[in-house]
This record gives structure tokens, sequence and C-alpha cells, in this order.
């Protein structure tokens, strides 16, 4: 049974220019009646399925902290009588600087919020601007201090890398910021530019210019460096841990069944991938109806299986056991990839421990290029 529960909040007070998630301007929107359906489909699934051995539960966006106290009550309120939310190992909640108050932070922990995830992206305020997020250095540093003074040990900034015009000079500030934060957790993910979205619009028009790989690859080494030498644990290919990793995140990693609800989110159950809409009128009145807004699901082959098993599984500093997922789908993986797995062995981007493969240093650079040795469908 799925142990991971993801609710999205679509809403944001603001659109940054490179995001690409179901997301919708707060001012205008239908909030009510987006959290009543929240929790129609919620409730579907805890009728159909069960939340019973839900273990964690994350809320991200969008901007959750966008929406009111009052807006978001009740979903909590549903989520208290449908969860034993005091028994939880995790309950994350991802939050904006900007509107993360004492009043917010007060009634997220009532409700057992453990852990808050902070969009910071970067503290330099010209490339906060370039990707059109409104909150300023100092405010970061205000909500950490609040957090802190709540009683939260469980803290994570997300940073963002290769934005253009960025030197390397500037990512080494913004990872020392975040750790003389002492935050627990720390994302850092490159920049991708998305169609559609406002930041892939100007860098058509010739308006930006993107980061060379070379020097992404170079951005990317440094923030590793960096956060090992300052004693985080670079468990995950884009996260980074002092002392704890986010459990939640590692459902996906390890390919474990989870629960996705709310706008475009995404799910994983009983060997079904599925997609909602990121229509939210259409998700609205699917749910009004007694529909779940599911526009996309697929029963996974195994042959699917054993390829998300490996490029899911590679993205952890562990890696995978081979002589397991050969054990569980009864399929022999060193056979299926002998030829893929000699190759990259070879050429320095794996490394075997018995049983176990690994990404190196140099196949983390080039991590995008090891998984796709792992597709069975081309």
């Amino acid at each position: 049974m799925p142990k991971g529960l993801y609710i999205h909040i679509p809403f944001c007070d603001h659109i940054c220019t490179y995001c690409d998630f179901p997301k919708l301007l707060t001012k205008g929107q239908r909030h009510e009646a987006y959290v009543e359906s929240l929790i129609r489909e919620l409730r579907y699934y805890e009728q159909q399925v069960g939340f019973d051995e839900v273990q964690t539960v994350y809320i991200g966006g969008g901007t959750p902290t966008a929406l009111s106290i009052e807006q978001i009550r009740p979903l909590f309120d549903y989520l208290a009588q449908a969860l034993p939310l005091d028994q939880l190992v995790e309950f994350s909640l991802e939050a904006n600087p900007e509107n993360l108050t004492e009043e917010k932070v007060n009634y997220f922990i009532a409700n057992h919020v453990s852990r808050f995830s902070l969009g910071v992206q970067t503290f330099d305020e010209q490339l906060l601007k370039i990707i059109g997020r409104k909150h300023r250095r100092q405010e970061v540093h205000r909500a950490v201090s609040l957090l802190r003074s709540k009683g939260i040990t469980n803290i994570n900034i997300d940073l963002i890398y290769s934005i253009p015009t960025q030197t390397l000079e500037q990512v080494q500030r913004d990872v020392e910021e975040a750790i003389s934060l002492g935050v627990e957790h720390i994302s850092a993910y490159s920049l991708i530019v998305e169609e559609h979205t406002p930041l892939y619009l100007a860098y058509m028009k010739d308006q930006v210019t993107l980061t060379d790989n070379e020097l992404e690859a170079h951005m990317y080494e440094l923030v590793i460096n960096t956060l090992e030498k300052n004693g985080y644990h670079h468990y995950e290919i884009s996260n980074f841990s002092t002392s704890r990793p986010s459990i939640h995140n590692q459902w996906y990693w390890k390919n474990k069944t989870y629960f996705g609800v709310g706008l475009g989110a995404h799910g994983y159950i009983e060997g079904v991938r599925y997609q909602n809409t990121r229509s939210i009128n259409a998700y609205i009145e699917k749910l009004n109806k007694g529909e779940l807004p599911i526009i996309e699901s697929r029963t996974l082959t195994v042959e699917e299986h054993l390829e998300e098993e490996m490029f899911l599984g590679l993205r952890l500093q562990e890696g995978v056991d081979l002589s397991e997922i050969s054990a569980h789908y009864e399929r022999d993986v060193e056979s299926l990839y002998r030829t893929a797995l000699q190759q990259l062995i070879k050429e320095g981007y794996l490394i075997r421990q018995n049983n176990r493969i690994k990404l190196t240093r140099r196949g983390l650079l080039m991590a995008n290029d090891v998984f796709e040795q792992f597709l069975l469908s081309i």
C-alpha cells in the first residue's frame, strides 16, 4: 500500500519565469471550491484504497502558504480525521519566505507539520529578479529564524544554479549563505528552461543567454564539494543533508507507491501511474460529478518497472541492488543490462560493489546520459 501522500496546492502570489508546475495566480481564483474538490479526491482514495499505511505527507505547489489559514483549514481538518497525523514520520510543507507568517507557522505546527521546505533559489537579489522571485534575502533569514524559534529542526532550502548571467562566485556565495543558516537539508537543482514559460519565451527571443554545459558542470561540482566539506551528505543527485534526508521523496526514488492528489498531480498506486488534469475548471467539475480528474493512466509493464528501478534508484548515492531487483521482478537484470553495465563501468560512469551499482562522480555529471542506457524500449 502507498506510504506517501502528495497534495498539490497550485496557487501563487506571482508566477516565476522558469516554473512549469501546475500553478495559478492566487488573486481571483476559486480557492474554496478547489479545496473542497481536493477533499473529495482525498476521500475517494481513503475509501477505495485506504490511508492505513501512509507514513509521510507532503503539501507542495504552487505555494501552499499563499492561502490564508481560513482557506486551507478545511484540508487540515479533513487530514486530522483521515490520518493519524501525530504518528506520521514526516509531514512536509512547501513555503515561500515572504508569506510565512508567525500565525501560519503556529497553525501548521499545531497541525503536525514537522518539516518546512523554503523556496529560496538564490540569495542574489539581481538573480531573484531574473527568475521572477519576489522575496529578498533577509526574508529568508527571517523565515529560518522564525521556524527555529518555534522549535522546528527539519528545514530544507531549495537552491537553483545555472541561472542566466550567474557566475561560479555567485553560486559559491549562495551555497555558503545557505550553510550559514544551519539548515538540515539543502536541495540544489540546475535550472531547466521548460517550454511555455516566460523564461523560455525570453530565450527564444534572444533576450537571455543560457548557461553553457561546461560552466553548469563546474557549478554542480562546486555545489557538491562545498556542501560535502561542510558536513552535508550527498545522498541523492540534487539533495544534501546533515542528518535529515527527505523520507517522503525517497518513496519516489525507491520506486515505492504513493498517492498524488490535486491539480496536475502524479500518483503511483498498485502498479498504475496516473496524472491529473492541469485545468482547475476541469478538476473541480470532474470531482463535483463524482469522477476522478485523471487525464492519463497506465499499468506499467515489467520492462517499464525495471527501467524505473534503474534510473530512479541510481539517483540515490546508495545505488541499486541488482539481485534484489531480479528477485522482485523474476527477471535476470544482470543479463538484461549486461552490455550497458559493462560499458558504463569501463567508461567510469558506474562503480560496482558486489551486486550493487552506483554512479561515480563522473556519472553524476552525466546522469541523464547514463540513465538512457537503461531504457529497454529504444
